[in-house]
């Protein structure tokens, strides 16, 4: 097939289309730019009163707080209030000695929780393994025997040491209690630090209150 000829006037090589790619770049950016505006404002008419509101509110809260330093100042410039303030220092410090043995107390409390629960942990996992595979099981000999092997296990002691050094052996029932028994002496620790300190507090008001 014979190839065809070049036309002497091809617009191809003979024509320069820069300007209209110029044209066409300027209209895509000024599409880019509209579409951009519309996103973020255009099609979001209370971004306006936002920030007129955000203004206002910021002006209102500089407002409220000078007022509140103002309410603060003369709260605590009233006497009724230094005596209560005074009242509650007196006996924070009175409260100071009973609430720092009893924080001793809950910290070797604590200590003594970790030292039973690093043995416990284990041992309640492999029980915990054993009843899974009896209560999954489906031959009864099986079961049987796992159950047997799960009370001897549970029966077999194992050595806690605390951190004073000494030892205890505990059986699985025993470490159980152990855990749940401290764990519960902590709580009771904390909640007389918050009582201790609420008694001194309230004998502390009446003794103001008979002085007054």
């Amino acid at each position: 097939m014979p190839e065809q000829p070049v036309p002497e006037q091809d617009p191809i090589v003979t024509k320069s289309y820069a300007a209209h790619y110029v044209v066409a770049m300027v209209i895509l950016m000024a599409t880019l730019f509209w579409a951009l505006w519309d996103e973020a404002f255009g099609q979001r008419p209370w971004k306006a009163f936002q920030s007129e509101w955000k203004d206002r509110y910021i002006a209102f809260l500089k407002t409220a707080k000078s007022k509140s330093a103002q309410s603060e100042k003369q709260v605590e410039q009233n006497s009724d209030y230094q005596q209560l303030e005074q009242a509650y220092e007196q006996a924070y410090k009175a409260a100071q000695p009973h609430r720092d043995e009893l924080q001793k107390q809950i910290t070797d409390l604590n200590a003594k929780i970790i030292a039973v629960q690093n043995v416990f942990t284990d041992r309640r996992a492999y029980a915990n393994a054993l009843t899974y595979e009896i209560e999954t099981g489906t031959s009864a000999s099986n079961k049987k025997s796992e159950q047997e092997d799960l009370a001897k296990y549970k029966a077999k002691k194992s050595t806690v040491e605390y951190p004073d050094g000494h030892r205890e052996q505990y059986n699985f029932q025993q470490l159980y209690k152990a855990e749940r028994g401290t764990g519960r002496c902590v709580e009771a620790g904390h909640r007389s630090q918050h009582e201790g300190f609420a008694v001194h507090l309230r004998s502390h008001g009446r003794s103001h209150a008979h002085a007054d």
